[in-house]
């Protein structure tokens, strides 16, 4: 019992508890929400999602990250408390944006006029919340972050036993939870930090470092998001609502794929500038049989596409079942990629890595129109799929020109 004990105290553990109550939470409550909501309501509700993401990674790009680093050569009281009042700066203007851009005359923006006040306290809620795991977690204040995941499955309760769930409501209850689980990481950067923004060195520091991570963010973001978002508007909420479904789902996978980059690519590295031999031999037989393995795992969704779609969202998205089977097959392609994807990153090849994502943004601008209107949902998944084989045929391109290889 007492070694249990310490297991379950370990930071290790805790991290891993954490991310498990997390991801755990955000799946399933993406699921709920599917088979509470209408189709239309869960498509908005996508939408609404999809660009809270996006500026989550802008409030990363500029705040977060650039404290990370920071944060590891000189910690400080008033390095805390600049980021913690510019994280709330930054969301104060997310918030007049939002307020502005639902009542400019655009028609796919009317239908948000209505829900502005449950759209604003949902992604002011969400931005902190994400800030604050995110700096306790550089912090290593792991119990305040599983505490902060804990309450928030407080939501499943009030969603799952509302009669009459609306979209206003679902932001409105999500929003409201959210804000009410980042109490505790809010109170503990209150009382152990320095509250001023007013601080030259550190707004230049991390403009210096944050304007080359917001590019990055936002080409990636526009990359993997750019035919969903579109889908929306082109193809209508029902179609942006199922395709978001199986995103989420596949989620699952997207997960083991970035535990699996996070393990191989310092793993690799470090083997593979030590005994190349050993990163042929060993890391490369290990990660076909993890790519297999995964392959048979979405193999089986194809097959069961019908069955499993029903199952997560209920009878109302049958139809859409063969949107899994698109999705199964765009991370067939996703799970080839993966070893040169970690070759490119671990050879050091940034420039590649960063061209690979523009010339995918690139084709999605110039052939959104066309594979949305011919294809509708096959135009869309088809799109993502295109981008990925531009991707990996650039990188493949460059290896070989430049006769370097991590696997041969």
């Amino acid at each position: 019992m007492k070694n249990i004990f310490k297991i379950i105290q370990r930071p290790a553990f805790m991290v891993f508890t954490d991310q498990l109550i997390f991801s755990g939470s955000n799946f399933l409550l993406a699921f709920l929400l599917a088979r509470k909501l209408s189709i239309s309501d869960f498509g908005y509700f996508s939408s609404v999602l999809l660009v809270t993401y996006l500026l989550v990674a802008v409030c990363n790009a500029l705040i977060v990250q650039p404290f990370q680093i920071l944060a590891a050569k000189e910690f400080g009281k008033k390095s805390l408390g600049f980021v913690f009042m510019a994280a709330l700066l930054l969301i104060c203007i997310f918030v007049l944006v939002i307020f502005l851009a639902t009542f400019l005359p655009i028609s796919a923006l009317l239908v948000f006029q209505n829900t502005v006040v449950s759209i604003i306290i949902f992604v002011s809620a969400y931005i902190l919340q994400d800030f604050l795991r995110k700096i306790l977690l550089t912090m290593n204040r792991v119990h305040l972050v599983l505490l902060i995941d804990s309450i928030f499955i407080l939501v499943f309760p009030f969603i799952a036993f509302n009669e009459h769930i609306t979209l206003t409501k679902s932001l409105m209850i999500i929003g409201s939870v959210n804000a009410f689980a980042s109490l505790p990481g809010f109170c503990y950067i209150i009382r152990n930090s320095d509250l001023n923004i007013k601080n030259s060195a550190l707004w230049k520091y991390h403009w210096n470092a944050g304007k080359w991570f917001v590019s990055a963010a936002l080409l990636q973001w526009f990359s993997s998001n750019f035919f969903t978002l579109a889908a929306g508007i082109y193809l209508g909420v029902n179609a942006l609502g199922s395709l978001r479904l199986v995103q989420s789902f596949f989620g699952v996978i997207n997960i083991i794929l970035q535990t699996v980059e996070n393990y191989y690519i310092p793993k690799t590295a470090k083997l593979y500038y030590q005994d190349r031999e050993s990163v042929k031999k060993k890391l490369f037989k290990n990660m076909i049989q993890w790519m297999v393995v995964l392959g048979i795992v979405v193999g089986l969704f194809f097959a069961f596409s019908q069955p499993l779609i029903t199952f997560l969202g209920g009878e109302k998205y049958r139809e859409y079942g063969f949107v899994v089977k698109l999705v199964s097959v765009l991370y067939l392609l996703i799970i080839y990629s993966y070893p040169t994807r970690i070759s490119i990153r671990v050879l050091e090849q940034n420039k590649a890595f960063f061209t690979g994502y523009c010339i995918s943004f690139l084709f999605s601008v110039l052939s959104f129109h066309f594979l949305l209107q011919s294809g509708g949902l096959y135009g869309a998944v088809g799109g993502l799929a295109i981008n990925q084989i531009l991707m990996i045929t650039y990188w493949k391109i460059l290896l070989n020109k430049k006769k370097i290889s991590l696997w041969t």
